[in-house]
């Protein structure tokens, strides 16, 4: 009985996972148009995002998606790639699977300067109201091999407090950790508010507030038990407070140091030394991949090209990726939240395609099949490593996902024989 059961199961959860994959988006589509002020004036600089979920119409408002995929089925529905607007405010997001419905957004979430006020599709404007605005922004349906053109997002700069702390001689609270308060009073004396959290200032001592109604508002900052409360400020719809300042009494005192305590020496066999490495600062450390002997190192840069010179004034090449254990490994090190250069480009000329160091290609994990198809461009295109789905992308001269990644992995066969390294720069296994 119990087995029978158990087939019954197993035949169950194939067939689900059967249609699933079956069902899975396999079309690509695209969404471009601009972004203006409320004036029509073109906004650079600004992240448009479209995160996307399996589905052909849209869920009601405040319901999520709760479907989980099998985890052999999770990275291959991907979202796209948000796009930066240009100085005309032009914005470009392609390779969308479909059918999907997807999310407008505004990145970072929840924490951009500007919020969308409406969307205009083909002719067609959607104003977004309040929740929609903060609460899942808008969305909509793409249908199979679906370029939507031409669409035109309106944002205006979001309501907000922006206020400085400082001592009483008016030395700011630089860095600190504070805790931070508002009350709200409707205009119309009608109904109250308040909310509260925590807040990191800046080097001066500033923070920022974003609220999404016309109110009244208190704010109040407390730091090691001390606190500073505004009076009763005023913002209408639309506007922003810059100049608040709070004085806490006392005089700044210089932070305690903290106590330095002795890590105990990682053993050679410990699976939770790659735990270890993970958490700690890895720019600027070697460290030793017991697999292979070959020594690793993230570093910062602007640009793949800045990226190479750092690695040829240090003896390395940017990583070469041999297998999946490779990579796994130097996700698990460096982490996964970072996109990071690496040492393949991919050019036109047919059967050329190799590695910094010279080595041939034998191993590849694209974000699509598309990537794996010989380029017709002229020009090289870099390839960058996504750290959050473990894929690589071709970054073209006009793709934003370039100016966002602002590292790279440099790799070396001999650093411990012959190397001019000292010990203190090298994590050994």
């Amino acid at each position: 009985m119990k087995r029978s059961c158990f087939t019954l199961i197993l035949v169950v959860i194939g067939s689900v996972a059967l249609l699933v994959l079956t069902s899975l988006p396999s079309e690509a589509a695209s969404f471009s148009g601009r972004v203006v002020d409320e004036e029509g004036q073109p906004v650079e600089g600004l992240i448009i995002a479209l995160p996307s979920f399996p589905g052909d119409s849209p869920l009601p408002p405040g319901q999520r998606v709760q479907v989980r995929l099998p985890r052999a089925l999770e990275n291959i529905f991907r979202p796209p790639q948000p796009s930066e607007t240009d100085a005309t405010g032009a914005f470009s997001i392609r390779n969308i699977a479909s059918p999907s419905v997807s999310e407008l957004k505004l990145f970072p979430e929840r924490n951009s300067d500007y919020e969308i006020l409406s969307v205009e599709i083909e002719g067609i404007p959607v104003y977004l109201d309040q929740r929609q605005q903060h609460f899942g922004g808008l969305k909509f349906s793409i249908e199979p091999d679906t370029d939507i053109t031409d669409a035109e997002i309106t944002v205006r700069l979001r309501m907000r407090i922006r206020g400085r702390v400082v001592f009483e001689d008016g030395t700011p609270l630089r860095n600190a950790r504070v805790q931070l308060g508002v009350k709200r009073r409707q205009i119309d004396g009608r109904g109250r508010g308040s909310s509260s959290g925590s807040a990191t200032l800046d080097a001066d001592g500033y923070f920022v507030e974003y609220v999404n109604q016309a109110a009244y508002y208190t704010v109040t900052v407390t730091y090691q038990g001390q606190s500073a409360e505004s009076k009763e400020l005023l913002l209408e719809d639309g506007q922003r407070l810059d100049g608040l300042v709070l004085t806490i009494d006392g005089e700044p005192q210089a932070p305690k140091p903290l106590e330095r305590r002795m890590a105990p020496p990682p053993h050679v066999h410990d699976p939770a030394r790659f735990e270890a490495l993970r958490k700690r600062e890895r720019e600027g450390m070697w460290a030793i991949n017991p697999d292979n002997r070959h020594a690793y190192k993230m570093i910062r840069c602007n640009t793949r090209e800045a990226a190479q010179t750092q690695a040829t004034a240090q003896d390395a090449h940017l990583a070469t990726i041999n297998d999946a254990a490779e990579q796994a490994w130097l996700l698990e090190v460096f982490g996964k939240q970072e996109n990071y250069w690496i040492g393949l480009i991919k050019g036109s000329e047919e059967g050329k395609q190799q590695w910094d160091n010279g080595e041939l290609v034998t191993y590849t994990n694209w974000i699509s099949p598309k990537e794996s198809a010989q380029d017709s461009d002229a020009n090289p295109n870099y390839i960058v490593l996504v750290g959050m789905i473990g894929k690589w992308q071709v970054v073209r001269p006009d793709n934003p996902l370039g100016r966002l990644t602002k590292r790279a992995i440099l790799e070396k066969e001999d650093l411990i024989i012959g190397a001019p390294e000292s010990e203190d720069d090298v994590e050994k296994p």
